[in-house]
């Protein structure tokens, strides 16, 4: 964690640097305005931490509100830094062709065209986010299922309750998950954001959904970051089982949820407890449905169908390219061999910023068609 957060403030505290050399070499502030623009940038740069310290102290509507302003904010200078560089790499090869130098003088243009372009992007991207697409896959499968051999399952990940992930957005979630009316609901991770005392009544609007074969959820890295007691406590309270590195059979489907790893970084899970492997379900025994927050697919695990969430699908278009360097597999339906499958959610809310930009929130609908049970 100590390391993540000094990259973080490196790498977001550069990118204020490089927003401020080029606005100066356009503007050529006075010294005094430089030094009132780097305070506000400080500022800006640690909000992330400020948030944190003022939800400790059980200040709310203060968290709440910088919460909002500095995400936003977040969001703006890491698509402006993304389209200024694009405009940066371009001119800096255009400029050897005929006529180029006079695109590569057109700094001061190009500044506000691509500031204007990074608002909009952002006010477009903070609309998007409450706006959840149902995606739905239909997968077949040999195995026996209760009824006419059909079972629904819909899957959430990454919800991210807390702070900026209220009751309004997760009325507006529940409502997509009740239209789909899922026999079996899942969560895969990440359900819990935040460090709020008064956060815990928000799970009871998860009780609106019972579907007929219950909820089971897993951890995500974040439920680790809030307190796993704490975060436990709120998914079952939701009305989820919570498998942790366990199985459940009903309707004729092994659930398996696997822990996330973060439990073993945090030494909240002993790194002689491996999953998977010792999990008694053989493929004889019925579909395996595995549960795991990221989307890491190991030789020993043995499923059908992995759900997984974690990466966002960037969440921000330009860290599309980072999810998948981390997570090749980082969004959508892979085939990994016959009658195996992977489906990475893009997640339902947001984290940090609450904007997705050409990365919609979604739920997964996913349509089990077997053979027909007595």
């Amino acid at each position: 964690m100590v390391i993540f957060l000094l990259t973080f403030i490196l790498l977001y505290g550069g990118i204020h640097v490089y927003a401020l050399i080029r606005a100066d070499s356009i503007f050529h502030f006075t010294a005094a305005a430089k030094v009132i623009i780097i305070v506000v940038l400080l500022i800006l740069v640690f909000v992330p931490f400020l948030v944190r310290i003022a939800e400790g102290r059980h200040l709310e509507t203060l968290a709440r509100t910088i919460a909002y302003g500095g995400y936003l904010w977040m969001a703006f200078i890491f698509m402006f830094f993304f389209l200024q560089v694009s405009f940066d790499i371009l001119c800096f090869f255009v400029k050897y062709f005929p006529g180029g130098r006079a695109i590569a003088r057109l700094n001061e243009i190009a500044w506000w065209t691509l500031t204007f372009l990074a608002m909009i992007l952002v006010v477009y991207g903070f609309i998007d986010a409450a706006r959840v697409r149902v995606v739905n896959i239909e997968m077949r499968t040999d195995y026996v299922l209760p009824g006419d051999g059909k079972v629904r399952i819909v899957q959430i990940s990454d919800v991210h309750v807390g702070l900026i992930i209220q009751e309004r957005r997760i009325k507006l979630v529940l409502d997509k998950v009740k239209e789909a009316n899922p026999d079996i609901l899942t969560c895969t991770g990440d359900l819990l954001d935040g460090e709020l005392d008064n956060v815990l009544p928000l799970a009871d609007l998860f009780h609106e959904v019972r579907p007929r074969f219950g909820k089971y959820a897993v951890t995500g890295n974040h439920e680790y970051y809030a307190g796993i007691d704490r975060a436990l406590e709120f998914t079952r309270r939701a009305g989820f089982e919570v498998l942790r590195d366990e199985t459940r059979r009903v309707a004729g489907i092994n659930i398996i949820g696997i822990d996330d790893v973060a439990g073993r970084k945090f030494g909240a899970i002993k790194e002689n407890s491996p999953p998977a492997k010792s999990l008694p379900v053989s493929s004889e025994s019925g579909f395996i449905l595995l549960l795991k927050h990221q989307p890491v697919v190991n030789g020993h695990d043995k499923f059908d169908l992995q759900l997984s969430g974690h990466t966002h699908a960037g969440q921000l278009i330009p860290f599309r390219l980072f999810t998948w360097l981390l997570f090749p597999q980082d969004y959508g339906l892979y085939p990994l061999a016959e009658n195996k499958l992977l489906y990475v959610s893009a997640g339902t809310g947001t984290w940090g910023p609450p904007v997705r930009i050409f990365a919609p929130p979604e739920i997964t609908v996913i349509d089990l068609v077997g053979q027909k049970g007595n």
